[in-house]
């Protein structure tokens, strides 16, 4: 049976129309980046006012203000009490991993290609060319680091005050014969996300306290501030904890062979216990995702979409899995 010319042009648009959307949401993919962190932001902020909403009967709406209000009160507290030492030894880490790494190529002979390279590039540019761009350089990514920060806690908050309003309005966007499906499968990705972000949250808090802890005991200079970047990397699996031991083993060796041996067992023993005590008994609040899948998903989306597809890659693997997730796997709360 011939087809119709008609249909071969309306084949024709939809293709072209996809092609469009597709390169349209590569052009502002850093933007959907953003606004999925304020949609993660959003999800923590309601996950945390479930409680408040439970034990004071406001709505969940209602329960953001308190939380919202006991957010700021314990981030002022812990700024005003650890600040000023958390910041003390950010800037002495800062200052002596420049020596620790020196020390180390010292020590074992390792050839210093950046000492090399920064020769090349200031024979090639002016000295005070090359100063005036690194410094426009870092000032307007600090820039966008900040702006990027301030969308997503701002969105964060109109998300969740009102998250109803959103997902209806990209509901209406798709045909009405498959926004009951799609409900559904928003559903399932909200509490997917919700319960990830508790675990990781959790493990964080763990791997931070206690890799800061143990670097205390063993003696290695700045050691709540190397727990810190511990706990944070750990937002990444994998790659993240392997980052962390770096600075720390860094400074280590300048106390010696022996503090270096200390400091490497206690990052393979916190990673072991996070990955063979903590994960499993927070695996029941997470979607579960294999091993290589959450590696292979940084690699790739770190590749694709930069330092923040890296930031996000797990999340954005738990999304997709969610998505995918039949309906009755899912979460009855």
């Amino acid at each position: 049976m011939p087809v119709s010319n008609s249909l071969i042009a309306r084949a024709a648009f939809i293709v072209c129309l996809v092609v469009a959307a597709f390169w349209l949401a590569w052009q502002v993919v850093d933007i959907l980046l953003l606004l999925f962190a304020a949609v993660l932001v959003a999800l923590a902020l309601h996950a945390l006012a479930a409680p408040i909403a439970r034990v004071t009967g406001l709505s969940s709406r209602l329960a953001l203000i308190p939380t919202i209000l006991i957010l700021l009160v314990v981030l002022g507290l812990s700024s005003w009490l650890f600040g000023s030492v958390i910041r003390g030894q950010v800037v002495d880490l800062i200052a002596r991993l420049p020596g620790a790494w020196q020390s180390v190529q010292d020590r074992f002979e390792i050839l210093n290609v950046s000492d090399a390279l920064k020769e090349k590039a200031e024979a090639a540019v002016p000295s005070g060319t090359a100063v005036l761009s690194f410094l426009s350089g870092f000032t307007m990514n600090v820039a966008n680091a900040a702006l990027g920060l301030f969308l997503i806690l701002a969105g964060g908050i109109y998300l969740a005050v009102q998250p109803g309003l959103y997902r209806d309005g990209v509901l209406r966007l798709l045909p009405a014969g498959s926004r009951g499906w799609w409900r559904e499968r928003l559903h399932l990705a909200a509490v997917a996300l919700r319960g990830f972000l508790k675990a990781q949250l959790a493990a964080m808090v763990v791997v931070g306290v206690v890799t800061s802890a143990g670097l205390a005991v063993i003696g290695v200079p700045s050691a709540l501030a190397l727990g810190l970047f511990a706990g944070l990397a750990e937002f990444v699996p994998m790659v993240g904890p392997v980052a962390a031991a770096v600075p720390a083993l860094l400074l280590a060796l300048n106390g010696g062979v022996e503090q270096a041996g200390w400091t490497l067992l206690l990052f393979i023993v916190v990673q072991q216990a996070e990955s063979n005590i903590l994960a499993p008994l927070l695996q029941q609040e997470m979607v579960n995702v294999p091993a290589a899948v959450t590696l292979f998903a940084v690699v790739a989306f770190g590749t694709v979409l930069g330092p923040l597809g890296v930031l996000l890659a797990t999340p954005l693997t738990v999304l997709i899995f969610a998505l995918m997730r039949p309906a009755a796997e899912a979460d009855p709360t």
